[in-house]
């Protein structure tokens, strides 16, 4: 039989055991990522510095003296989202001897709770190495949002094609006001179809400004492409060390932002600069480019992985009807 507790700190080392086999098992199709977590004592250190937040609580699945799965979830609330229930890539695991089935009555008994205090929109970051898994989230109405990948710059061969006439260089202070404009650029491609993701204009001054300031950025490896008189598109890296990540390998630089001038598209200059870039990480040290794009956003869906990218990790979403709170159906 098997019951749904609250998490206590006994549990704690069951939960780093889970953790890890998953991650053995994620490594077995995804071998760059990084080995170390596949011990548990690491696997604990990550579990609890998670434990750590103020507003993290999480529940377990017991057999007997068992722990079987796990659940943690987070409270937050932003803007853009309103009050919502977060669920990182290291807080849900289950035994591999339990059928994916556990997932949902470990959602089912912590999303009760959630509904009732007012938590309707659900997030996790599900890892992508078992389908059986992403299904149970599917068939719980969660919706793919966002996709991250992992280029290894070892195995990257540049993509052949037309290739522009391009002058690539390093961005400058004097740039600033073209980042400025540049800015634009992926902000109003996502909000048309099929994305309609909005775009306030609030929202798009903080990205304007946030781009201006990569001149200023000591840290950022900033690319510019120039077409003739005009820019054609950029690049901005940043380097990627998160120690307590299960999912990025060493040597790797995050791919922050990028994109082609709206009026240059489909001349082959998003692949050109990306070939360039992809070359200058590579000779900067760097192994591995880590990146992430809307799915629902056709051009990068499309074009990331055709680059090299492989899909990792997912961001699934569900807004549950408001209306449960007070609708039950009864007179």
């Amino acid at each position: 039989m098997i019951r749904i507790i609250g998490m206590e700190e006994k549990h704690i080392r069951q939960m780093a055991v889970l953790l890890a086999k998953r991650h053995e098992r994620e490594r077995k199709i995804f071998d760059f990522l990084p080995k170390r977590f596949e011990e548990i004592d690491d696997t604990e250190e990550v579990l609890r510095k998670i434990l750590e937040r103020p507003f993290i609580n999480g529940i377990v699945a017991v057999r007997e003296i068992d722990v079987i799965g796990y659940l943690l979830y987070e409270f937050k609330e932003d803007s853009r989202h309103g009050r919502y229930v977060w669920m990182d890539y290291e807080s849900i695991a289950i035994s591999e001897h339990e059928h994916p089935r556990l997932l949902r009555l470990l959602y089912a008994n912590a999303g009760a709770e959630w509904t009732k205090h007012g938590y309707f929109q659900h997030m996790l970051m599900a890892p992508l190495g078992d389908e059986k898994v992403i299904d149970q989230w599917l068939d719980q109405s969660f919706a793919f949002d966002q996709k991250y990948g992992i280029l290894s710059l070892d195995n990257f061969e540049p993509k052949n094609g037309t290739i522009p006439k391009l002058e690539f260089r390093k961005g400058r202070k004097e740039d600033s006001s073209l980042l400025k404009k540049m800015a634009m650029w992926n902000s109003i491609h996502q909000s048309t179809a099929p994305s309609w993701l909005p775009i306030t204009r609030e929202t798009l001054e903080n990205v304007k400004e946030s781009y201006e300031a990569l001149t200023e950025d000591q840290a950022a490896y900033l690319w510019l492409a120039d077409q003739s008189d005009r820019i054609a598109g950029f690049h901005v890296y940043f380097r990627k060390e998160e120690p307590l990540s299960l999912i990025l390998p060493e040597k790797c630089v995050e791919l922050a932002a990028a994109s082609t001038n709206p009026e240059l598209r489909g001349t082959g200059i998003g692949r050109a600069l990306a070939n360039h870039c992809f070359e200058d990480m590579k000779s900067q040290g760097f192994d591995y480019i880590y990146a992430d794009w809307r799915t629902a956003n056709q051009l990068a869906a499309y074009f990331w992985p055709r680059m090299g990218f492989q899909p990792i990790m997912v961001r699934m979403t569900r807004q549950v009807d408001p209306r449960i709170a007070w609708a039950h159906g009864e007179e």
